[in-house]
This record gives C-alpha cells, structure tokens and sequence, in this order.
C-alpha cells in the first residue's frame, strides 16, 4: 500500500539538524575497525552501509546494532576468514581501495566486484601491491581475482603523483608487512590519507627530505589499528532539501550538523550561495562543517548548465524547486540524460511544476523557470522516485494549499526519519499529515 503524506505552508523554520553519515566515510571506518583490536562503535550509519556490514560478517568480524550505534569487533590484521562468496566492493574509490589492500594482504583467495568508475586506480593499485608479494587480476571486466601472499613485504613507492585512494590503499597494506612502507606525494598534497590512520594509533609520520617539493610517508608496522568510535559526518546529498527550505521560508533560521563538504560534491551548495541566499559554512576540527542557513528574502536567477548540470543531475527536482523562489529566468539545461529510461523524467518534472502554478517551460535541452511566483497545493505523483517527493515535501512547506505527495515511502530506504525531521522544524509548529 502506497503512503501518501499531506504538507502545508510554514511561516519559519528553525531548528538544528543531523543527517545520515557518507557512505564512502562509513565503509572506510568499518574495514579499517575490522582489522583493528578491540569494539569500534559508530553513530549515524547509512542505510546504504549494511552491504559493507553483511561483508565483514561473512569474514568473521563481530557486527551489532544497538538503538542505532553500529559496533563492529575487529579482529586484527590476520582474523578474518576465507569469504564464501565474492565480496562486493561496489563501493567509492575511497573505501573500495583500502578494502582491496586488506584482502590483498590476506593468506586466503578472494573473488571481489568493484565499480567501474573504481576500476582504473583499483588496477593501479594492485599493479603496485605487487611489490609486497600480492597478486591480484582482473578476472573479467570489474571482477578482481586475489590470490593472497603468505609472508607481505615492505615497498618502496618512488611515484609521487599516485591518487589519493591509491596512497590509502599503498598504507594499509603496509600495516600487514614486516618492513616500513614509504611513498611519496607532493608537499602541495591535501589528501593526507596519514592522518586517517595515524589518528588510529598507526606508526606513520611524513616529512620533507632534499626535495622541498616532496613530502615522504614513512609507515613502520608494528600493531594492528587501535579501535576508534567515530560519529560518521553526514552526506551533503541527505542535507540539500533542508538547504532549499531554509533559505526558501522566509526568517528561517537552521544549521545543519557535521557534513562532509569536499570539492567535488559542493556544485549545490555553491548555486545556493551564487544566488545570494544566506548560508555560512563553518569548518569544524574533525574536518566536516556546520552549514548555518537563514531566510532571509531575495534571490537572484542563474544559469546551470555543462559540467555544473552534469554534476547535479540527480537533484535537478530540487533545484527547480529552488528555482522557483528566485527571481527572473533561472535555466536549467544539459540535462538530456533524463529524458532517457522508463520515463521522461523532465517532462514528468515539468508537469508536476505546473500543477504547483510554478511558471516552467519544457525544451530538449531543459527547463526555464520564471521564479518568484506564488506556488500552489496540488496532488504529487512521485512515481516512487525519492527525489521528487523530497523535492515538493519542500515545495508543500511554500505552498498555499494542502500539497498531497503519493508514494513517499520510498523516501525511506534513503533517509529514514526525513519526514519527521523536517517536520520537527516548523515554527509554529503544525504537523504535517500522513
């Protein structure tokens, strides 16, 4: 049976917020925990994490979940067991990577699955593990065939433009040798992919030798990683439709808590910030931010087109929601990609926007919103996609008008809780309906 739920208008939002934890952060943490000693425990775990758990379980690793904090056992650098099936590491390069280099260094033959986009510095990775006495080929396309090594060696890594996953991957198989591990990077390096395992007790340090432009990495084994509790900083993606409402109510006042912000995931954040709308960014010491927001009136029209659309593709229903408060012509183009699939999702965009009395115009390359007019109440056919329920949950909190949303159940799987988290922050408060 379908959930239906029923939004209405708000004068104020206000309130803090705390979104479900990144992914590739989550999974880095768990497979380093599962090869430290002692219980890691972890707070705001992903849904999206439970692959990665049901696989450290099949190696043997204590896995338990208790009110919503995740402890995982370890059981040091040689505890895990043979796999009984192929172990999916469909994971981002960041997590996929140090994964690889713990099975890598393993007694035991293991078959592992990784995503394509993985699989270029995956291939580099073991090209350059080899060095330890691993060995590792690609099976078929994106199946990797790991034979293990029964004694891992120390290398020397005299490349000093390796990737950032590629150097996590190159130190954590250190952690299994019997001799240092050293690599180089430039000084102008920020991955510092040290600090991770340093701040789990890791022998490693960097330092500057003859070459002023070099940093060399130096991690001399000893000890398996000490277990560390970690409160998973949140996914930018979970905290973009709360973006949207706070600077779209007028005199709300949010602050969203402890999310990763990185380069290659802000294209969002920077829109709302070009369009004048009021959101800080505040770094904190463990290296997430607070996004402190308020709504505080006008908002100018833009352009998001190319590399910029591309990145955003899979939050263009938001945007247009947020499109729809600024004020002139806000263009939305390159997006062709989704007319593509079981429907044509523009289309379908563009149909619920005019239901809402958003002013849209629909063309081959996108949508042309003219912003600043008053939305409306409709009903919304989600057609089970998250994205397009979250996107007019928000639009209902702007509406005159109840705004009745189909199928918001599939909100779920991706953010339990979202409903009554944005519900929790109307002011006055008038709860939402299901």
């Amino acid at each position: 049976m379908s959930e239906a739920r029923r939004i209405t208008k708000t004068t104020r939002l206000q309130g803090e917020v705390r979104v479900p934890g990144e992914l590739r952060t989550a999974a880095q943490a768990f497979w380093l925990a599962a090869i430290s000693i002692g219980d890691s425990r972890f707070e705001q775990v992903p849904t999206s994490a439970v692959t990665t758990l049901d696989i450290l379980v099949d190696l043997g690793v204590g896995v338990a979940s208790d009110n919503g904090t995740v402890t995982v056992s370890g059981v040091g650098l040689q505890g895990l067991q043979q796999p009984q099936q192929v172990i999916d590491l469909q994971l981002p390069a960041e997590a996929a990577l140090p994964a690889l280099a713990i099975l890598s260094q393993q007694s035991f033959v293991s078959r592992v699955r990784i995503a394509p986009e993985s699989r270029e510095l995956a291939l580099q990775l073991l090209a350059l593990l080899a060095r330890t006495g691993a060995v590792g080929v690609e099976e078929s396309d994106c199946l990797l065939h790991l034979d293990g090594t029964e004694s891992p060696g120390g290398a020397t890594h005299e490349e000093s433009d390796l990737p950032g996953p590629v150097k996590l991957g190159l130190l954590t198989a250190g952690l299994f040798a019997q001799t240092p591990t050293i690599l180089r990077e430039p000084t102008s390096s920020k991955d510092r992919v040290d600090v991770l395992l340093k701040t789990r007790g890791v022998d490693v340090e960097g330092s500057r030798q003859l070459d002023p432009t070099l940093r060399t990495i130096t991690l001399t084994p000893g000890s398996p990683p000490q277990a560390l509790d970690l409160d998973i900083a949140g996914d930018l993606t979970g905290a973009l439709p709360f973006i949207v409402a706070a600077v779209a109510v007028r005199r709300s006042d949010v602050t969203i808590r402890h999310v990763v912000l990185r380069p290659e995931n802000r294209a969002f954040v920077d829109i709302v910030r070009q369009i004048g709308a009021e959101l800080e960014i505040i770094d904190n010491d463990s290296g997430s931010v607070d996004l402190a927001l308020k709504g505080s009136g006008r908002m100018k029209s833009t352009r998001v087109a190319d590399k910029r659309a591309e990145n955003l593709l899979d939050h263009v229903a938001l945007l247009a929601i947020l499109a729809t408060q600024t004020e002139g012509e806000f263009i939305i183009r390159d997006i062709e990609s989704l007319r593509e699939g079981e429907y044509d999702f523009i289309e379908h965009l563009a149909g619920l926007l005019r239901a809402v009395q958003a002013k849209v115009g629909e063309y081959s390359y996108g949508l042309v919103i003219d912003g600043g007019r008053p939305l409306k109440g409709a009903r919304i056919e989600t057609r089970g996609h998250p994205g397009l329920a979250q996107a007019f949950a928000v639009a209902g909190l702007l509406a005159n008008g109840d705004m009745d949303i189909d199928d918001t159940e599939c909100v779920e799987p991706v953010y339990p809780g979202f409903f009554d988290q944005l519900d929790a922050l109307r002011s006055p408060k008038r709860k939402e309906t299901t």
